[in-house]
């Protein structure tokens, strides 16, 4: 194995979903060069799981240095992770920007009509 089938195995290797004889070429691989061995390590600092549970912590910036930078490193290394967060950036600045302007009616509606709709909501 070398270096690139290393990194391109990588993901699927802490994901459980290698078979056994790759996952030992993985470990094989890590063990013999400095540059993967030093990738494992990373790899190892945090789970997939472990980066969601702790999302909201690390996009508002309430992470301590330390454990940032342990999500930093895992994002280098997992693309599934970090489009994970690209999506959920996306989606939390689309949600506010919806709340926002929620009591915001387009120009020109008819008092009348606002009226109408208000007391039809509120009709069992």
């Amino acid at each position: 194995m070398n270096c690139d089938e290393f990194k391109a195995r990588l993901h699927d290797y802490f994901h459980g979903s290698l078979d056994a004889q790759r996952a030992t070429q993985v470990d094989r691989h890590a063990e013999t060069c400095s540059a993967c061995g030093a990738l494992m390590k990373l790899a190892k600092e945090i789970s997939c799981r472990d980066f969601v549970t702790f999302l909201n912590q690390y996009v508002d910036g309430e992470l301590s240095p330390e454990r940032r930078a342990v999500f930093d490193r895992h994002l280098a290394i997992c693309p599934d992770c970090t489009a994970y967060i690209d999506s959920y950036r996306k989606t939390m600045r689309l949600a506010s920007l919806s709340m926002r302007n929620t009591h915001v009616l387009p120009e020109g509606v008819p008092e009348d009509l606002v009226k109408a709709i208000v007391a039809a909501r509120k009709k069992p």
